[in-house]
């Protein structure tokens, strides 16, 4: 028997209250886990989630060392960048919140789901409500524990956003909820 309980994981999720589309991605990754422990990453396909891709962001993390983006969906190319896979996403990150950053990554990893909300400015209409979740796998063999997010936001939404700093700065509200 793992060190968490699915049921703890559950709890957590629904106690944050994700709106629709994020709901159904914390549902299948709560389908990946075996009795109580946290999903392997090799129980994780892509291709379940195909609506999701462009929203989808996983990491390696190696608590209070490293995040390095190891998959990026298409939608940050237009945010970030292309070619984020591989990066440093710490050495990304503006230097007054390198160490925030690492710290709820390492916590994440651990054991922890987190939910954040972004308000991003855009060039017409109105600013850009996004919700983003955070959801670790259990560590593989050599220390690094994958890290799968999501934001919210739609296809159609991002030519319109005004600056990458709102991606790469702190959230405007968060909750970071343990999985123990």
């Amino acid at each position: 028997m793992g060190a968490f309980k699915k049921e703890v994981a559950e709890k957590a999720i629904r106690s944050l209250h994700l709106e629709a589309s994020n709901q159904q991605f914390a549902d299948y990754w709560l389908s990946l886990w075996q009795d109580d422990d946290l999903p392997a990453r090799a129980s994780f396909s892509p291709a379940r989630l195909k609506a999701f891709l462009p929203s989808l962001l996983m990491y390696d993390v190696i608590p209070e060392q490293s995040v390095i983006i190891r998959l990026a969906g298409t939608g940050y190319d237009l945010i970030l960048g292309p070619s984020l896979a591989g990066k440093d996403w710490i050495a990304l990150t503006p230097e007054d919140y390198r160490a925030t950053r690492l710290q709820t990554f390492s916590t994440i990893a651990r054991g922890a789901v987190r939910v954040a909300y972004r308000s991003l400015a855009v060039l017409s209409g109105d600013d850009i409500m996004t919700e983003e979740i955070l959801l670790p796998f259990a560590p593989q063999p050599n220390g690094v524990h994958p890290v799968l997010g999501r934001v919210n936001w739609r296809q159609d939404q991002l030519q319109r956003i005004k600056t990458i700093s709102q991606g790469t700065g702190g959230a405007i509200d968060h909750r970071l909820v343990s999985l123990r």
